[in-house]
């Protein structure tokens, strides 16, 4: 199996990359994959490649360096991918933007938004009759609600960061869904971060730092759990 994935920036590409490593257990026979990341519009690979397109599954995973981009990049170069035999082209981005932000001064998680800028993603896929092979995967609201809704990776970070300081002092419930109760999840995760004196600001070395705590059992439990919906759904498109 071949897939493209275009996400919209470094956070997205670092989880999954580190994502497929970690579920195939590093496994080259298993998975292999490319990186890159679009400057001036020009593909360029980036840390790292494993495995080789001779593995079972071999992704190329491309950083489009922005959420408006991440779509119609995906559209404009899915004809290649079927020349080249590429089975799909996943497209991952943020329902948290700017285009969100502008039409909805509440500040809050609307479903009835969500709905809307998942059924205009797909039209926009269908209007290039690439339904079926293109999709569109919405991390509610950013991709850091999943690492929330993987929340006891936190005691691991840091020892301070137990269950009950988290509840007590920053009321953050493991407990509860993410996806539907955090509005800038990126937001929060800086905030529980800073309330022990580190930080989040999506640099890589943050992220990478993240990723090394989890592991295969880690993604396993938040797909089996009820909350994070959209994981288990970006998930399903890219090992499926």
């Amino acid at each position: 199996m071949k897939v493209a994935v275009y996400v919209e920036g470094q956070t997205e590409l670092i989880f999954v990359r580190e994502f497929l490593l970690k579920w195939f257990i590093y496994d080259s026979s298993e998975i292999g994959f490319e990186c890159y990341e679009l400057r001036d519009a020009n593909p360029n690979e980036t840390e790292y490649r494993f495995g080789s397109r001779e593995s079972q599954r071999f992704y190329t995973i491309v950083n489009v360096g922005c959420d408006a981009r991440a779509l119609s990049k995906a559209l404009a170069t899915a004809p290649r991918h079927i020349n080249q035999g590429y089975d799909k082209v996943i497209v991952l981005r943020d329902m948290y933007s700017d285009q969100y932000k502008s039409v909805n001064p509440d500040r809050t998680v609307s479903q009835r938004l969500n709905t809307m800028f998942i059924e205009g993603a797909q039209k926009s896929i269908n209007s290039k009759t690439l339904q079926g092979y293109v999709y569109c995967q919405f991390a509610i609201m950013e991709i850091e609600a999943w690492l929330l809704g993987m929340g006891w990776y936190l005691t691991k970070t840091d020892s301070r960061l137990t269950q009950n300081y988290l509840k007590d002092n920053l009321k953050f419930n493991m407990d509860t869904d993410p996806e539907t109760t955090i509005y800038h999840p990126a937001q929060r995760l800086k905030e529980i971060y800073r309330s022990v004196h580190m930080d989040y600001d999506k640099h890589s070395q943050e992220v990478n730092s993240i990723m090394s705590h989890l592991d295969k059992q880690d993604f396993e439990l938040l797909l089996e759990l009820d909350r994070c919906a959209s994981f288990n759904s970006f998930v399903n498109q890219l090992i499926g």
